[in-house]
């Protein structure tokens, strides 16, 4: 009997070790704020392996102390400045109407990763269904307002879907925009070990795109149709096999372009001649 505890403690050391060596790998991350969103979203970092600091203006506080100890073993949390300063990725997990005032706050974010997961300002039209106010984007201006960090913007799912990413059998596609690509591919990393997948949207100026297309997933309930929808992208035969799409459309060369990097994803893509086989080319 004492044998068999000595060996399942070592077992669990070993796990635990493991998870540690996993975590050194990867780059910290500041999650801001311990509210809704981040009870779900910061378990799920800390599953995926990485190490997570909440910034909290109340650390000692027994909710924020029990979600911590819910996030793993390379948890911790510390005042939101503080956890900035640790991390190479700060999520900004706060509401909209507090949102300027609290990355405001949080000291210098040169360099760091900046992930903004808000939605855009809406109100009701003449015709009862919202719409989007025109403008800026709340990451366009965050990034205008601190021109060195590096603000990313993802479109945030149904958040069981960070608990369960395959409750309806396959999980959704994350859109991620971001002036620079090397950081739109570390979020496009760590939203991929969370167990959803990720795609590469571009520029940060796209981030208005998301904006609409997530007022527009709201008619079904302005309508009181009880049906919920996500947005997955499936894999279609590019255009590029058959055309030179840059002359059918007429756009340029992105400046970025040597320097994309690929997001990872869980099938290959499907070659040009797998394509031109299936539709009998």
């Amino acid at each position: 009997m004492k044998s068999a505890c000595l060996i399942l403690l070592a077992v669990v050391g070993l796990a635990s070790a493991s998870t540690l060596a996993a975590a050194k790998d990867k780059p910290v991350v500041a999650l801001i704020g311990t509210g809704t969103l981040s009870s779900t979203l910061g378990p799920a970092i800390g599953r995926a392996g990485y190490p997570l600091v909440y910034g909290s203006r109340d650390p000692a506080r027994a909710a924020v102390i029990e979600l911590v100890e819910k996030s793993g073993s390379a948890a911790s949390v510390d005042s939101p400045q503080k956890a900035t300063s640790k991390a190479q990725i700060v999520i900004l997990a706060v509401p909209r109407k507090v949102l300027d005032e609290v990355t405001d706050g949080l000291g210098d974010l040169d360099g760091k990763i900046v992930v903004d997961v808000s939605g855009g300002q809406r109100r009701v039209a003449a015709d009862g269904y919202l719409e989007l106010i025109p403008g800026e984007s709340n990451s366009e201006r965050i990034q205008s307002k601190h021109a060195n960090a590096r603000v990313v913007r993802i479109n945030l799912p149904l958040m069981v879907y960070f608990q369960e990413p395959s409750l309806v059998g396959t999980p959704p596609t994350i859109l991620i925009a971001g002036n620079h690509s090397e950081s739109r591919r570390a979020v496009a990393q760590l939203i991929f070990d969370m167990g959803l997948d990720p795609w590469d949207a571009g520029p940060l100026r796209f981030a208005q795109v998301f904006d609409a297309m997530n007022t527009m997933t709201m008619v079904p309930a302005q309508q009181g149709r009880m049906e919920g929808y996500e947005w997955r992208l499936m894999p279609s035969a590019p255009l590029a096999c058959f055309t030179d799409v840059s002359k059918l459309f007429g756009f340029g060369k992105p400046k970025e372009l040597d320097s994309v990097q690929a997001f990872p994803r869980r099938e290959p893509a499907i070659a040009c001649e797998e394509w031109k086989r299936r539709l009998g080319w």
